[in-house]
């Protein structure tokens, strides 16, 4: 193993030791997404946004992982003057280290919450960078089909579309789109049993663990499929593009 990609953790809720113990397990980039639970005000991503590109930044490169960064508003915070961040987003691209938007999305498919999205969808279009879309737990199927079609609607490039949260409900709907698939290992989305046992059909994909403090879930996620797909003779190929090659790719890194 050289080393491995987590594409998506949020390390504002991530303990030291967990970035100690992916450091540990070989993960030498990872990106961080944007969250601000409940965000009222757009300060309140602006100060998110400093942190995870600066404090967070050094901190875990001071155990050996170089942190990116991707920058937007969640669908669990959408601050009452939101287009403020959308408008500030192209300044905050400029920032060393920062790959993309992320994580952006719906929860119930609302207005705003679609508003939100396309208004985000078109900041990626213009600026030419990769944009993670969170998928839910409900509604996946409706979910799904409504971000893509406002990706559609602005024309957004299909391999600048990151659909995470990848399950096989959804996975035909992603590759039929040209979107890029991006599977969270735990056990709420893809387990490192499901993910060989269907390892043809998420082949074309990439890891991450998506940390955060929310619920139950690892930081060593990515660590433990790579282990587990070794250990039943996966191909390294197909192990490589997973754990590492796609994301190096995707967000030119």
């Amino acid at each position: 193993m050289s080393y491995l990609v987590d594409t998506h953790l949020h390390v504002t809720m991530m303990p030291y030791e967990g970035l100690q113990a992916m450091s540990e397990g070989g993960i030498q980039k990872a990106i961080t997404c944007a969250i601000v639970i409940g965000a009222q005000h757009s300060e309140s991503y602006f100060d998110h946004f400093r942190l995870i590109t600066g404090f967070y930044k050094k901190n875990a490169e001071g155990l050996g992982i170089k942190l990116y960064s991707a920058i937007g508003v969640h669908p669990a915070g959408i601050p009452h003057d939101w287009t403020r961040v959308i408008d500030a987003l192209p300044e905050y691209l400029k920032l060393e280290n920062v790959v993309g938007l992320g994580e952006v999305g719906m929860n119930q498919g609302s207005q705003l919450e679609k508003d939100v999205l396309k208004a985000q969808f078109e900041v990626a279009r213009d600026q030419n960078v990769p944009v993670i879309v969170h998928i839910p737990f409900q509604n996946r199927l409706q979910i799904t089909e409504l971000t893509l079609n406002i990706a559609a609607q602005v024309s957004i490039p299909a391999n600048l579309l990151i659909i995470d949260h990848i399950n096989l409900d959804i996975l035909n709907q992603v590759n039929q789109f040209g979107a890029v698939p991006a599977i969270t290992i735990r056990s709420r989305n893809v387990t490192v049993e499901a993910l060989y046992e269907n390892i043809e059909q998420f082949q074309h994909g990439m890891l991450n663990c998506d940390f955060s403090n929310l619920f139950p879930n690892d930081p060593t996620a990515v660590i433990k499929a790579y282990q587990y797909l070794k250990s039943k003779g996966v191909s390294d190929t197909i192990i490589d593009n997973l754990t590492r090659n796609k994301a190096e790719k995707v967000f030119n890194i």
